[in-house]
């Protein structure tokens, strides 16, 4: 059994940065650890109905001899919570029956890989207790008196204690008597034994909105509440004023709050919600709330009010403010009220145009946009008669200080298409950004030291050859007043290489070289329904390409070399996406690219990702995401992996993987043979084995194959099309133990046919079993296909 545990079944591949197939690279053994172990909710035959029951499954150690079991402890009253190791003591105490805070586990040795404890008897106590969880701690025990792996522990969850994420109340807008806030429904775990359960249902929103002016009265503010499932504007449906959710008696509720004239500078609302975090559609997230009949800011007086917030989940877990009187202010949102005259925008976008493309804005070799637009002026009076188109006019003798002031900053924002919704550029606008102002002459657009010139710009990086950008630029004067949004189109130049090689729709073209051009896939290859193809073979991943029908191109796998040209572009990045944020590059690469978060939910999800993950071809998630599937160098390799993927790779280095350059195989761990003449040689008491005869010492005995005594089962690995696609093999003795049902825990999926038997020497090592490749799927593991000019 020891040798066909596929033990390194998480770590794909051995990552190195040489060029040759070859190459092997460091093993990571954990061979006397239980592993792949979890938290089962399910009950044995014949449990009382009703029951809540606890297993843990786990998979044996790799190796197996001398494997006595498994003890297991509960609680912290035998094994505390950050011991590696255990005494002989604790050890003694898990064999102790009468002991009812721990026990063992004595190993079957059935032929099966796995194992369940079932808790549910044993920790019922536990439970009765009101434990809100339980610590259990897992030691293999040896029979040898060999070394063990260290202690495995894992926490097995009672009740519902995990909080919502904290939701803060985001000031999107205030004006002279009111303002205007949103956030998004925050996610919320109720099933700690399913870490991707983070969608449970949120019962509401605790908000508590106070007036620095205790004479004030704001409890009858007009509010108007926008939720994901409709407007409420009277408090009958979506929210409740003068209210507040409450946790008392182990129970969660609305209750009704005082608000009498001892406390009218204070508004207490209740938004409902009733709905868990919703993934595919991000923007049926978002709440607003209008709050209406403020204090008018003046140039003497500020208006000061604070809003806090609290979301509540449904077993009365709360995050964020709690929005009472002894919360600190620092925790809470301050609001100043503007004065009474908003900001003037103008109404369009300029940008400097492409002479290939008459009307599309020209992309700069960094991959970044120039916007321009006339400046925005803040009036001071009412009647100022000061117009506003594409640009601004103003009219004579209405002077900069009588007439109006400059606004203090800008807020520059873009439209995502798939999630719906608005989202700040963290880089562009804001405040002193605008001193050099700009003329426009003959289309072009000048810097003006004159001081005549009124156009300021910005510039709109990480943009992709023919992108779309729709932009919505406000601005804010001294008092917070925000003006009318100026939303605008801005049309981005292909390029000419776009122009020149008119690539098939979700194809960008690239370069390798002067004399190197093609299509490659934009994203990792996505089937008919939009959902990113994983988990299929190589040769799978091969024919998907080959199958796609492009005139004028011949579609295929991308080659390794030609993934990995496009992925350096030319030599100038080193990760395949644009390296010039001010962050460290290994911040960018797990922060956009999703490097080695073990965050599934954003690889799969186009909505997620980030678009600062993009080469400046255009190409997108050359790093993270997923590992793509290439075809190798030469015909006869075996598949190679390239880029990073979202899953950790324990032990590996993290940025490492991430290289363009890097490449990956996967291979399972089996037993290492061979057939060749084995020679003995005796030293004393101790007998060396070697393969190649040497001349310098004496020989003891020659094994030849008439002599071997151990014997290996090969099988054809055949695919769901009844193709062979690989070679594997075993311990011969295994696969008669286990027979067709042990087959079918190795297959995958796949089928094993027997072959044929063949008489061996095993040398009592293990070996990276690359083939193997030809035959590994995995749901971290995509591909893209390329497209060449016929």
């Amino acid at each position: 059994m020891r040798y066909l545990k596929l033990y390194l079944i998480s770590v794909l591949a051995m990552f190195f940065f040489a060029c040759s197939d070859d190459d092997d690279g460091t093993e990571y053994m954990f061979d006397r650890e239980i592993s792949e172990y979890s938290v089962l909710r399910e009950c044995s035959p014949g449990t009382p109905e009703g029951t809540t029951c606890y297993k843990i499954r786990y998979r044996y150690p790799i190796l197996t001899d001398n494997y006595s079991g498994l003890c297991v402890w509960f609680d912290t009253t035998v094994v505390d919570d950050t011991s590696k190791s255990v005494n002989d003591k604790q050890v003694a105490l898990a064999h102790d029956s009468t002991n009812e805070d721990a026990f063992f586990q004595k190993y079957k040795s059935s032929g099966s890989f796995y194992d369940t404890l079932d808790l549910t008897d044993k920790i019922t106590h536990f439970i009765e207790d009101g434990y809100d969880s339980l610590q259990v701690v897992m030691f293999c025990e040896y029979s040898d008196g060999g070394s063990p792996g260290s202690v495995q522990r894992l926490f097995i969850p009672f009740k519902d204690v995990e909080a919502p994420s904290i939701v803060e109340p985001l000031k999107d807008s205030v004006w002279s008597t009111g303002a205007m806030f949103e956030w998004y429904r925050p996610m919320d775990r109720t099933d700690l034994l399913d870490p991707s359960a983070v969608s449970g249902e949120i019962l509401g929103y605790n908000i508590r909105l106070w007036a620095e002016d205790s004479t004030e009265d704001i409890r009858d503010l007009k509010v108007t509440v926008i939720t994901p499932e409709g407007v409420d504007s009277k408090g009958e449906k979506y929210y409740k004023r003068h209210a507040r959710i409450r946790y008392a008696n182990d129970s969660v509720r609305v209750d009704d709050v005082s608000h009498g004239d001892k406390r009218k500078n204070y508004l207490n609302l209740v938004v409902l919600d009733g709905k868990g975090y919703d993934t595919e559609n991000v923007s049926s997230n978002r709440f607003r709330v209008y709050i209406e009949g403020l204090r008018t800011s003046s140039n003497s007086v500020s208006y000061t009010y604070t809003i806090a917030i609290s979301s509540w989940d449904m077993a009365g877990n709360a995050s964020g403010s709690e929005a009472d009187q002894s919360t600190p202010v620092n925790a809470c949102q301050g609001i100043y009220t503007t004065d009474s005259i908003a900001p003037l925008m103008p109404t369009k976008i300029f940008t400097n145009e492409d002479s290939l493309y008459p009307g599309y804005a020209r992309l700069d070799s960094n991959n970044r946009v120039l916007i321009f637009w006339d400046r925005s002026v803040d009036p001071v009076k009412f009647d100022h008669d000061i117009e506003s188109d594409s640009v601004i006019i103003i009219p004579r003798g209405c002077n900069d200080g009588s007439c109006y002031e400059n606004v203090s900053r800008y807020v520059i924002e873009y439209y995502d298409k798939l999630d719906k919704s608005w989202h700040e550029y963290s880089y562009a606008g804001g405040d002193d950004r605008y001193g050099v102002q700009y003329q426009r002459n003959d289309e072009k657009f000048e810097v003006d030291l004159s001081g005549k010139g009124t156009f300021v710009t910005d510039t709109i990086r990480w943009v992709a050859p023919g992108d779309t950008l729709i932009l919505r630029i406000r601005s804010v004067d001294r008092s917070g007043y925000y003006s009318r949004a100026l939303v605008d189109s801005i049309f981005v130049s292909p390029g000419a290489l776009a122009k020149k090689m008119e690539c098939p729709q979700g194809f960008v073209a690239v370069s390798t070289s002067d004399t190197t051009e093609f299509c490659m896939e934009k994203f990792e290859h996505r089937s008919a329904d939009g959902s990113f193809m994983t988990n299929v073979l190589h040769s799978e991943a091969l024919a998907t390409c080959e199958a796609i029908s492009a005139s004028g191109f011949e579609v295929s796998l991308c080659g390794e070399r030609d993934w990995e040209l496009v992925c350096l572009s030319g030599g100038s990045l080193s990760y395949g996406f644009i390296e010039e944020d001010a962050s460290t590059v290994a911040d960018h690469w797990s922060n956009y690219c999703n490097v080695s978060t073990n965050d599934s939910a954003s690889a799969a999800s186009i909505s997620k990702r980030d678009q600062r993950c993009m080469n400046p071809m255009g190409v997108r998630d050359l790093p993270g995401q997923y590992q793509e599937w290439v075809k190798g160098r030469s015909k006869d390799t075996v598949a190679v992996l390239k880029g990073a993927s979202y899953k950790v790779y324990e032990g590996l280095d993290h940025e490492s993987i991430a290289y363009c350059t890097n490449r990956a195989f996967p291979f399972y761990t089996r037993p290492e043979y061979t057939q060749d003449s084995v020679y003995l040689y005796r030293e004393g008491t101790k007998v060396d084995t070697v393969y190649v005869a040497d001349t310098t010492r004496t020989l003891y005995n020659v094994l030849t194959k008439k002599d071997f005594k151990d014997t290996l089962q090969f099988y054809d690995v055949i695919d769901a099309n009844g193709k062979v696609i690989g070679t594997d093999y075993s311990l011969y003795s295994e696969y008669k133990k286990g027979g067709k049902s042990w087959l079918d825990t190795l297959s995958n999926g796949l089928t094993y046919k027997p072959s044929k038997k063949e008489a061996v020497f095993l040398t009592g090592k293990t070996l990276n079993y690359r083939q193997a490749s030809a035959f590994y799927k995995s749901s971290s593991i995509g591909f893209r296909c390329c497209a060449y000019k016929k």
